[in-house]
């Protein structure tokens, strides 16, 4: 069965964050479908053996993370043992790589001072090492490639002769490590979501009675955000190819988990508002998460009880 995947990168909460001071937004919760979809609506998983310089070390911090799942109220994938005969088994290989560059720096110093002032520098160059530690983790789950995705990971520092010092081989490993353990739990499960968006405020285009009630509804998002789109509606009812309206309308939808109709109205502003095609780029792809997830929690919440394993 093929396995589904959503890129972390657009459905990243930071990029929503960075609105100015003062700029209106919408508060969104939700689910966020896990990155591997089938793979997430297995009811049991064992963790397995995990082979390679510090496989073990990976294979405890992904059980670590997917355990503590226990105590989130998201239905989720269990944890049990192997031998109680689990849906599937996740095992993996790790593979470790260090390497150390010689290289050299320039540099200057003061060959010649007079009256307290420098008048003559003088170049030279000191010995420096650039150190990459690399981690390569190969996991199948069910070794029927049902997941089996490969992760890299790398970690570069720098020092020189006359300042700095050596990397740290196991921090930055353990670093690598915590991370690709991370991105499995995404992977195995479905993820809260709990962001905010930013409202588009531009009233161009807008006769001076409609920009005025587009403002007041703008501001009605403080307090009363049912209200605001409520509003937002109306005036699209009046001005129905305003891109800045219908793309607040999105927002709105996807606020209220009205993901289809939130998707039909990105689309929409897509045409009518092309100078935002980032922000609707990665609203279609938040939407398509959400009605995903919904789904998810939804399929997992209709199976069986894990029974014979204590949970």
């Amino acid at each position: 069965m093929a396995v589904q995947r959503f890129s972390a990168g657009l459905i990243g909460l930071a990029m929503l964050a960075a609105a100015p001071a003062g700029a209106e937004k919408l508060h969104v919760t939700g689910v966020f479908a896990a990155g591997a979809r089938d793979a997430s609506r297995l009811s049991t998983i064992a963790v397995g053996p995990f082979g390679g310089a510090d496989g073990a070390a990976l294979g405890d911090a992904i059980e670590r993370r997917l355990r503590a799942l226990d105590r989130e109220p998201l239905p989720h994938v269990r944890v049990i043992s192997a031998s109680l005969r689990p849906d599937a088994v996740l095992t993996g290989r790790t593979s470790v790589g260090v390497v150390d560059d010689a290289y050299r720096e320039p540099r200057e110093r003061c060959a010649e001072t007079k009256d307290g002032k420098c008048v003559r520098r003088q170049r030279y160059s000191v010995g420096c090492i650039r150190r990459t530690v690399t981690l390569r983790a190969d996991l199948t789950l069910d070794g029927r490639g049902r997941y089996a995705p490969v992760r890299t990971r790398d970690d570069r520092h720098d020092w020189c002769e006359d300042g700095g010092v050596p990397g740290n081989v196991a921090a930055s490993v353990a670093a690598m490590i915590e991370s690709v353990a991370a991105e499995t739990r995404d992977d195995l499960a479905p993820k809260p979501a709990d962001y905010t968006i930013r409202l588009d405020e531009t009233r161009d285009g807008l006769p001076p009675p409609l920009a005025a009630r587009f403002k007041a509804a703008v501001r009605l998002t403080k307090h009363d955000p049912a209200a605001a789109c409520a509003a937002f509606a109306a005036i699209d009812q009046d001005a129905p190819d305003h891109g800045p309206t219908m793309y607040d309308l999105a927002l709105c939808a996807e606020a209220a988990e009205r993901y289809g109709e939130a998707a039909d109205r990105y689309l929409r502003a897509r045409v009518l508002l092309p100078r935002a095609g980032g922000e609707i780029s990665r609203g279609l792809a938040r939407v398509a998460s959400l009605a995903a997830g919904a789904e998810d929690v939804a399929a997992l919440r209709r199976l069986p009880p894990v029974v014979g394993s204590g949970l």
